[in-house]
């Protein structure tokens, strides 16, 4: 239980790290960068120290389906740091989860993995809560309320692409699982989609660099390492969890823990509102996540 006290911890901080960058003004890209350079090196020392010796295949495939993750990785964070300002952490949160559902719809129309009557359930109700969700949020600083800084369809395409890229990555994964797992290191395979991210959030902030003369100051490579520290514990306790727990209740303690979380700190310690119907939204949302791993 202790693994997965960690890592929702992990997965809150990476949310708070966010709403706090943006309210600091500090670069996205350039903190995401630095995020990915640090899990880059921590992975590769973690990979030395346990001796991993599965090969990683660079077929043609292996590595499109790398290089396809990684962009989704610094690009859904991307989206998810905008979302958390636009719409606050609690619902970017909620959408962020209800994501899985791409995954297990990938299953079964891929992998023949029928879903079961709950799982049919759950999609139902995942899908009527995203809509419920996608309201804008008002957000409040100091106690004083604000308007929605956008229109309910431009908070619709915001929260939808990161519903999008969100459920991809989990697709991506699942993917790997069932294609090239059994011949190749996860280990390894996640240290390249790590750099794959890394190598695109340099190459945003040099051509920002050189083109404008806009370099990240020094707060982004602190707060960028504490990204990256707490953005593998995420991944590295998870799993750690799974070792020990059955993975249906793993997942939805997890998801649901996440989404309850997200939304007291953005409330509590953010001055964020949540409408009703974002409440029955984020309510269904946590029923779905219980369905779809019953």
């Amino acid at each position: 239980m202790l693994w997965l006290i960690l890592a929702v911890l992990c997965s809150l901080s990476i949310a708070m790290l966010f709403k706090y960058s943006e309210r600091r003004g500090l670069d996205r890209i350039a903190l995401l960068a630095v995020n990915y350079g640090v899990a880059s090196s921590i992975a590769v020392l973690l990979l030395i120290a346990e001796g991993e010796s599965r090969p990683f295949d660079a077929s043609i495939g292996l590595v499109a389906l790398g290089v396809g993750t990684g962009v989704l990785f610094i690009f859904g964070f991307v989206i998810f740091a905008y979302a958390i300002r636009e719409a606050g952490m609690g619902l970017a949160t909620g959408v962020m989860r209800i994501s899985v559902v791409l995954p297990f719809m990938a299953s079964w129309v891929f992998w023949n993995e029928i879903p079961s009557v709950l799982q049919m359930t759950g999609l139902g109700l995942a899908g009527a809560s995203f809509f419920l969700i996608a309201q804008p949020a008002r957000a409040t600083e100091h106690g004083v309320a604000d308007t929605p800084k956008h229109a309910p369809l431009w908070m619709l395409g915001v929260l939808g692409l990161l519903f999008l890229s969100g459920g991809l990555v989990d697709v991506c994964m699942k993917a790997f699982g069932e294609l090239y797992s059994a011949t190749n290191s996860r280990s390894l395979f996640l240290l390249f989609v790590f750099s794959v991210a890394f190598l695109v959030g340099i190459g945003f902030v040099l051509q920002k660099g050189l083109r404008k003369g806009a370099w990240p100051d020094r707060h982004v490579y602190g707060w960028g390492g504490v990204l990256g520290l707490v953005n593998y514990g995420s991944a590295a306790f998870i799993l750690g969890a799974i070792n020990e727990l059955p993975g249906p209740v793993v997942f939805p303690v997890n998801n649901i823990a996440i989404v309850g979380g997200a939304t007291v700190l953005g409330i509590g310690i953010w001055g964020e509102r949540i409408s009703k119907t974002n409440w029955i939204g984020l309510a269904l949302a946590v029923v779905a996540l219980a369905l779809l791993w019953g």
